[in-house]
């Protein structure tokens, strides 16, 4: 299982991110692992939802399907994924304030056993989708 954290500071009050994190419907405007819905787009963010999207990982295309397991606003955002080939994945977004806004910090992991073989190209993949998602994120919140 490959993990990845990183944190950004955001130009916004905590409950400002954490509406937009738990906005399912902006996903595409700023979630870089998002290439578009699998079925219909979901409603609001709650705990035991369940939706589908597109990914495409390393030039392959594939279907994850996501659980919200955790949504405790203004703090976390956790969603625990299955993907193609028994492959599993999980997001959890935490957020504290911060004098100039918030810190979000971003946990991302990917992980099975078609995977392995494939961790260290992965790990840099994850890494650089990591980034755009913060930094969409924040040019969001800059925007207003």
């Amino acid at each position: 299982m490959i993990e990845l954290t990183q944190a950004r500071t955001m130009p916004a009050s905590p409950e400002e991110v954490a509406a937009l994190v738990a906005d399912l419907e902006r996903w595409p405007e700023w979630f870089a692992l998002h290439k578009g819905w699998s079925g219909e787009v979901p409603g609001p963010a709650r705990k035991g939802l369940k939706f589908k999207h597109k990914v495409r990982v390393l030039g392959v295309a594939g279907d994850v399907t996501w659980e919200v397991v955790e949504v405790t606003p203004p703090e976390r955002f956790v969603l625990k994924g299955k993907g193609p080939t028994r492959s599993s994945m999980g997001i959890d977004f935490g957020i504290a304030p911060r004098e100039s806004g918030s810190e979000v910090g971003f946990t991302a992991s990917v992980g099975g056993l078609a995977l392995r073989p494939f961790e260290g190209m992965l790990k840099e993949w994850l890494g650089v989708r990591a980034d755009r998602t913060l930094d969409s994120l924040h040019a969001l919140l800059a925007a207003g």
